[in-house]
């Protein structure tokens, strides 16, 4: 009785943690896309929209302003996912998002 109480314990746990695996897959390809989408937007906006330098900081500025408590979207971060959408635009057009 007590090696199938232990048994079922067991398997439990590995039910939990094969579905926090996954969960935490799901939201990391989420944050990827989300980042990828970011990038390729700045990018395309900047081909046809002329605002010159500073133009992050104000996006970043403004995200902020709207969403008070936001992070990941510094300047800093916004270059970032540029660089990631270009870099990574060849490969992600075989994915849909």
């Amino acid at each position: 009785m007590l090696s199938q109480y232990k048994q079922t314990i067991k398997e439990l746990k590995s039910m939990i943690l094969t579905s926090r695996y996954r969960a935490a897959a799901l939201a990391n390809r989420e944050l990827l896309m989300l980042y990828f989408s970011v990038g390729k937007l700045i990018v395309e906006k900047s081909k046809t929209e002329t605002r010159g330098s500073g133009v992050l900081d104000k996006i970043a500025a403004d995200l902020q302003k709207e969403l008070p408590g936001l992070r990941g979207f510094s300047t800093t971060s916004l270059k970032k996912m540029r660089v990631f959408y270009t870099e990574w635009e060849f490969f992600f057009q075989f994915v849909r998002y």
